[in-house]
């Protein structure tokens, strides 16, 4: 009985002295037991990590601070919205997925193929529209492009670096995005620049030379965005 008594006050712990009322309490946790999230060393799950300095929080966790639109070199990166267009808008439409911006507001898509066809018609409107994603910017995730109804045409959807950061993984998903329609006439030297800064994003080589017309520019300037799985 004495043994049985042993095991019942000192439990499963194995200790090298006997076990009597005047043992101190144990306040290590057993090496069979890791200690919980959360601690001092750890995050708490599914929270991204601490921003370090100079960098912000992003969809997918910690980003780069965003880099400053220059036009100098890069005469396309500055997105132009009239301040009274954007804040004339209803409350957001409740939609699945991942909102960004303002969301989506407007009831009715235009199709990319009838805005492409006539810029003239929408430019300075307020739009939506909507389709697969086909690309994203790799740099800042200040854009994306969107198929159009017709095949191997895209309409991009740009906003203000850092406003929005649109991540990779919305390559292939169906975006349904609310913006200004603008339509930019360049020269030979800005379609020049354009070009040579879209390469870069994209890690493609690029030469000036093989550039012998100027570029017209016609985008959605967002607003806001709803990104989701399937259409």
């Amino acid at each position: 009985m004495k043994a049985l008594g042993f095991l019942v006050l000192c439990g499963a712990v194995v200790i090298s002295a006997a076990c009597s009322e005047k043992s101190p309490p144990l306040l290590a946790a057993s090496p069979l037991q890791p200690p919980k999230p959360g601690g001092p060393n750890e995050p708490a799950q599914n929270q991204p990590p601490a921003a370090k300095p100079g960098e912000t929080p992003g969809q997918d966790g910690v980003k780069d601070a965003p880099r400053v639109c220059n036009k100098a070199e890069n005469p396309a990166c500055a997105v132009e919205i009239d301040p009274k267009l954007a804040a004339e808008h209803g409350p957001a439409l409740a939609m699945d997925g991942d909102k960004f911006g303002q969301g989506v507001t407007l009831a009715e898509s235009v199709k990319i193929s009838d805005l492409a066809a006539d810029p003239e018609k929408y430019a300075g409107r307020r739009v939506r529209i909507e389709g697969e994603v086909e690309d994203v910017c790799q740099m800042a995730g200040c854009w994306f492009t969107v198929k159009s109804d017709i095949p191997g045409k895209t309409m991009k959807f740009k906003v203000t670096d850092g406003v929005m950061v649109f991540p990779m993984s919305a390559k292939g998903k169906y975006a349904v995005a609310e913006g200004t329609v603008r339509k930019m006439q360049l020269n030979l030297e800005a379609t020049k620049k354009v070009l040579a800064h879209e390469a870069e994003e994209q890690g493609r080589p690029f030469d000036p030379a093989t550039v012998t017309e100027a570029l017209t520019i016609v985008r959605v300037d967002g607003l806001g965005a709803v990104i989701r799985v399937k259409k």
